[in-house]
Parts: structure tokens; C-alpha cells; sequence
């Protein structure tokens, strides 16, 4: 009996061992999403960060500017924003800045002329 609980102790530890590679995150990646770049190049500016393990609680390493740097995470929720084949004659207006501007499980989605609230494609 005693080696079949070291024996389930042992599993599940190497099965804890695989969950963020089960999460589809990268090891020392944080959850939470980084902020929109819509921002001039800074092509001179070196990177400050490679991943977010290099960034204080709460941060996230981005791209800002065109380079990755330490931002202030974001949430981010379920599903992908549909792709916008359009080209837009107007001048660019966004409708929001991030989901949690968007009501229910809408998401905040460049589309042609912007970001707006647009329902996400699950899977």
C-alpha cells in the first residue's frame, strides 16, 4: 500500500510538472495580455525585457514602441478576434482600448478602421 501512494505522489508531481505546457503558455510567461502598440517606432531603442520573467509583479514584457519593454498587464478574455479583410477609407478611430472595455465576452479587436467590440471565435 505504501508504494502505490509514493508511486501517485510521484505522478502527480511529473503531471504538475507539464501544466503550463498544457496551458499553452511559455514557462515564466504570466497570464494576462499586453496593451495595444499603436505607437511610433523607436527602431533605435534596444529591447528592455526578452520575457515577462524579467518584469516586476504585475507587468508584462511587451512591445511598445516597436521594442519589448516591462507594461502593466492587461486581462484578456476567451477567444480570438475575427480577422477584418477590409480597408478602411476613414481615418482610424478606436471604439475601445482593451476587452475590459467591451461588455460580456465581447473583445476589444483591430478591425479596419480600429479597434472595436466584436464577438470573439472560440476555439
Amino acid at each position: 500500500m505504501r508504494a502505490w501512494s509514493s508511486h501517485l505522489l510521484v505522478a502527480l508531481l511529473a503531471l504538475g510538472s507539464q501544466l503550463p505546457a498544457a496551458s499553452a503558455r511559455k514557462k515564466g510567461e504570466k497570464f494576462g495580455g499586453c496593451p495595444p502598440d499603436d505607437g511610433p517606432c523607436l527602431l533605435s531603442v534596444p529591447d528592455h525585457c526578452m520575457d515577462d520573467s524579467q518584469c516586476p509583479t504585475r507587468m508584462k514584457c511587451c512591445y511598445k514602441a516597436c521594442f519589448r519593454q516591462c507594461v502593466p498587464l492587461i486581462s484578456v478574455k476567451q477567444g480570438s478576434c475575427p480577422e477584418d479583410g477590409l480597408r478602411c477609407l476613414s481615418p482610424v478611430q478606436h471604439l475601445c482600448n482593451k476587452d475590459s472595455d467591451c461588455r460580456g465576452s465581447s473583445r476589444c479587436c483591430l478591425g479596419a478602421c480600429g479597434r472595436d467590440c466584436r464577438n470573439p471565435l472560440q476555439g
